[in-house]
């Protein structure tokens, strides 16, 4: 079994991921997490350059995450 690079408990609602080529989908840009379904799976989007869509990735499959902290 591959080990994930993250755990959920890493991974926040609002954080942006890359995710593995294995998925049909742009993978140069930074997908943002809108929802955890799981242990184990989230649902990203991605809004850029008039593309817009919504898709689940598995956490295993995430490969780089970027923190999206809040500026008090």
């Amino acid at each position: 079994m591959e080990k994930s690079k993250f755990t959920i408990d890493e991974i926040h609602i609002g954080d942006e991921v890359l995710f593995k080529d294995a998925h049909p989908v742009q993978h140069n840009l930074f997908w943002r997490v809108i929802h955890k379904l799981s242990r184990n799976r989230l649902i990203v989007e991605i809004r850029e350059m008039g593309y817009a869509e919504k898709y689940i990735v598995y956490v295993k499959d995430v490969i780089n995450l970027e923190k999206n902290y809040l500026a008090f």
